[in-house]
């Protein structure tokens, strides 16, 4: 108030949220929609150990909040819980059309970290966090991440900005843990979405959490600290993330149907390299949601077998405009995780060695 540089009024906009005292209850995250309504996403209260919620080790009591997204109206009058279920939470992202994105933190429920397309009424996961009797039907998320990709999500962002080149309105995901950016490839299958995400060739100065575009300059700006199951290096970090307007040799588009599994790029492909199936390698398996912390890996086709399998290709097929290649292999059908493997050239002859981490639910 008297122009000095410090904040001289606070105001309690909501109080409406509730806590208990588990040091592990955080609060994660605020976004905005175009409406001007607020939205967070809260953690539960871990037990000690990270198994189980609630009760003893000094965590409290399961509040009415705990591991649920929330909504605030702008006015700050009403509170409303739009889904439950979240372990904890570190980020979330809100489209531009209002779409809601969330990841989550391996443990109980959760046997490897996910990227959540969020619907309002949704139940994600943890059963001593739903909030709701009897226990509702388990929203699978848009794709797990396997650890190495993933294991500790640190929020989602939109591209809105017209300066980053062949991404515009494409989802973007980071990860805390890995300190990565990723790019989300997504379909949508009978109201499930599905998909995976490829890694942007990118080092941060700490991990990599909270992006936004700064609608001024168009780029992205990207915050991280480092704490406990990072592999950040430094404590802190804010970093700039701008298209420069050289040519990009990435993934931007994956679909699954009978066919096969379609893999677009944003470069033109070297026919004779594309076609080649030996420049192709897939492996997938499944997990395992219980009460238990994470879970084993476990064969695709032989379900009660630990372990990863190999998908053997039986052909390879390029699009007419020379962007898509067709993986067509044997045995397609639904998994928690499949790792594509590309080392393969594009037309003007630059190199092209990249990996898909994805999620089929359907084939259609």
């Amino acid at each position: 108030l008297n122009n000095d540089g410090a904040a001289d009024y606070y105001e309690s906009f909501n109080n409406d949220i509730t806590s208990s005292q588990g040091f592990h209850e955080f609060t994660f995250d605020l976004h905005t929609d175009k409406a001007g309504n607020f939205y967070t996403i809260k953690a539960g209260p871990v037990r000690g150990g990270g198994r189980g919620f609630g009760g003893g080790g000094g965590n409290g009591h399961v509040s009415a909040h705990a591991g649920a997204l929330l909504k605030v109206d702008k006015y700050g009058k009403k509170l409303t819980v739009v889904a439950t279920g979240f372990r904890a939470p570190n980020g979330m992202g809100v489209g531009p059309n209002g779409e809601l994105t969330s990841g989550d933190n391996e443990g109980t429920w959760v046997p490897r970290c996910p990227i959540n397309w969020v619907k309002p009424g949704g139940f994600y996961g943890v059963e001593q966090l739903a909030h709701k009797n009897p226990l509702p039907k388990f929203n699978k998320p848009l794709c797990w991440l396997d650890k190495g990709w993933d294991n500790s999500g640190g929020g989602q962002e939109w591209v809105t900005s017209n300066l980053w080149g062949p991404f515009k309105g494409e989802l973007l995901h980071t990860s805390y843990g890995r300190s990565s950016l990723y790019l989300v490839l997504k379909e949508e299958i009978g109201g499930q979405m599905q998909g995976g995400v490829v890694r942007f060739p990118l080092r941060f100065t700490s991990s990599a959490m909270r992006p936004r575009f700064n609608p001024n300059d168009g780029h992205l700006y990207v915050a991280g600290l480092k704490g406990w199951q990072s592999n950040a290096g430094r404590i802190t970090g804010f970093d700039r993330v701008r298209y420069t307007g050289a040519k990009v040799y990435m993934v931007k588009g994956l679909q699954v149907n009978d066919a096969g599994i379609h893999v677009t790029f944003t470069q033109k492909l070297d026919p004779k390299v594309a076609v080649d199936s030996g420049n192709y390698a897939i492996s997938r398996w499944n997990y395992r949601r219980t009460g238990a912390y994470g879970s084993p890996i476990y064969k695709v086709s032989q379900s009660d077998e630990r372990g990863k399998e190999n998908v053997n290709i039986t052909g390879v097929m390029l699009s007419p405009d020379e962007k898509t290649v067709t993986l067509k292999v044997h045995d397609l059908r639904p998994c928690d995780q499949q790792l594509i493997k590309c080392n393969i050239a594009a037309a003007d002859g630059v190199n092209i060695r990249t990996e898909v981490m994805h999620t089929i639910h359907f084939v259609k």
